[in-house]
């Protein structure tokens, strides 16, 4: 298929629907808490989250919102410059990459995130993608979706 970026944006809209992306917010949400609770006990301090803090997750990994500057609204943002429902404000774009990649893939000790491969193939990856390179970046990702559609 031929895309324009209007067909493009519009395809995302159907993929990318709420239910998705409180989906990949639950994933991301485990795989931060589970990172957390690794180094608060390689730092001997399972406890080191308080039963506020603890509340406040647990409410937030049923309700996939986090209010604040956050993790969780980075990801919200690139969601919706993915879905062309955002305009691509450079600078603020690049500070919720920055952290989203940070967030998940800065090993302790290192300046730079390792993202792997794999990361692009995930609905947060292609949004991310979209966000930092445009809706065309994604042209062979959605022509592959609508091959995956057509069997």
């Amino acid at each position: 298929m031929e895309w324009s970026k209007a067909s493009a944006f519009d395809k995302l809209q159907e993929i990318y629907t709420d239910k998705v992306m409180q989906d990949e917010k639950r994933r991301i949400f485990q795989m931060v808490y589970r990172h957390l609770h690794g180094h608060l006990d390689d730092l001997d301090v399972e406890t080191g989250l308080t039963e506020k803090a603890e509340k406040q997750l647990k409410f937030f990994k049923e309700y996939t919102f986090m209010p604040g500057d956050n993790l969780f609204q980075s990801m919200r943002w690139v969601f919706l410059v993915a879905r062309g429902e955002k305009p691509k404000e450079a600078e603020e774009t690049r500070g919720h990459l920055d952290r989203i990649y940070r967030s998940l893939y800065q090993p302790a000790g290192l300046k730079n995130p390792a993202v792997p491969e794999t990361f692009w193939e995930t609905p947060l990856g292609v949004a991310c993608l979209v966000a930092e390179e445009g809706v065309e970046a994604v042209y062979p990702i959605l022509d592959e979706v609508l091959e995956v559609e057509r069997i």
